[in-house]
């Protein structure tokens, strides 16, 4: 039996309905992302990681996103919690760097040895947001960390170090981790782990595929909802993908290969502007599911699964 990690990148409230489409839609075609042996979320990754972990069906995913009925197993794990709104700033926009001290570090450190994505969270302003709406979906859903490995990327606001929690730690709730994973810089409070405050690890990398060398797999599943299908260089998407394909390069070294969905035009148009609009989320979700059964031939999706 083919064992499958599943990589589910960073990408907002627009990236958990794009996560949906494509997840329901290969349960469609015969693979149920529940069944992953190894689950690495990232920012809206490590929710909807989260809730699979939790036994949440992925048909529900896309029920959740569109406002239709869930299943019954749907219902018991989440009936009455809605999806999350996005964030509400509280207070006035803080001015200072939200980590002199990771700043420090990055002046004394070799150039390029640290993300910038790591830098540009510790020179944003601390947010304001609470994350108090993220936990109060995932705190509940798992009172221990699940027997399958779920991987969730958070990153140190001290050390600019990536955290793995579930594989490096598995001491932090589930919950919290999750949370920590979502702190988008500037935008959300950094929660506390330890005394030390996070940030979403999409600081360190949108996908944070490379984890996956050595975890003992046969494939490798990649949702990119901040890539792109198209090469283009001088884009934020095109910088993602180039970050992507730098990962996805020493995955295949490795001997791995790797079925990856990246969004291409017509769902690029979709997602334009704040990955933060709730309002685009069902029909963001519609459209890749629809594209994802169009693409996906199940025979071939049952070979690749062996």
């Amino acid at each position: 039996m083919t064992r499958v990690a599943l990589v589910l990148g960073s990408g907002g409230l627009a990236g958990t309905a794009f996560h949906a489409g494509l997840l329901s839609a290969l349960a469609v075609r015969g693979w149920d992302a529940r069944d992953a042996d190894v689950v690495v979320g990232t920012s809206a990754g490590s929710t909807t990681g989260a809730l699979l972990r939790a036994g949440f069906p992925p048909a529900d995913l896309l029920a959740r996103m569109t406002g239709e009925p869930m299943s019954p197993d749907g219902e018991r794990l989440l009936g009455g919690v809605p999806p999350v709104q996005g964030a509400r700033r509280h207070g006035p926009p803080r001015l200072s760097p939200a980590s002199l001290g990771l700043l420090g570090r990055a002046l004394v450190r070799r150039p390029g040895s640290m993300p910038p994505g790591v830098l540009l969270a510790a020179a944003l302003p601390r947010g304001t947001a609470p994350t108090d709406e993220i936990s109060a979906v995932y705190d509940p859903l798992h009172e221990t960390w699940p027997d399958r490995p779920l991987w969730v990327c958070a990153v140190r606001l001290d050390t600019g170090e990536r955290v793995v929690f579930g594989r490096d730690r598995t001491d932090v709730p589930v919950g919290t981790a999750v949370t920590a994973s979502c702190a988008v810089p500037g935008l959300y409070v950094p929660p506390v782990v330890d005394g030390v405050q996070h940030v979403d690890g999409g600081a360190w990398s949108l996908c944070n595929a490379d984890l996956v060398v050595g975890a003992g797999v046969d494939l490798v599943v990649v949702s990119a909802p901040m890539s792109t299908t198209a090469r283009i260089s001088r884009s934020p998407r095109g910088l993602a993908r180039l970050q992507l394909d730098r990962e996805l390069r020493a995955v295949r070294r490795s001997g791995l290969p790797v079925l990856v969905v990246q969004p291409d035009g017509p769902t690029r148009a979709l997602m334009a502007g704040t990955g933060m609009d709730a309002s685009r989320r069902p029909a963001i979700a519609r459209h890749v599911h629809e594209t994802v059964l169009d693409a996906v031939d199940p025979r071939q999706l049952e070979r690749l699964l062996g």
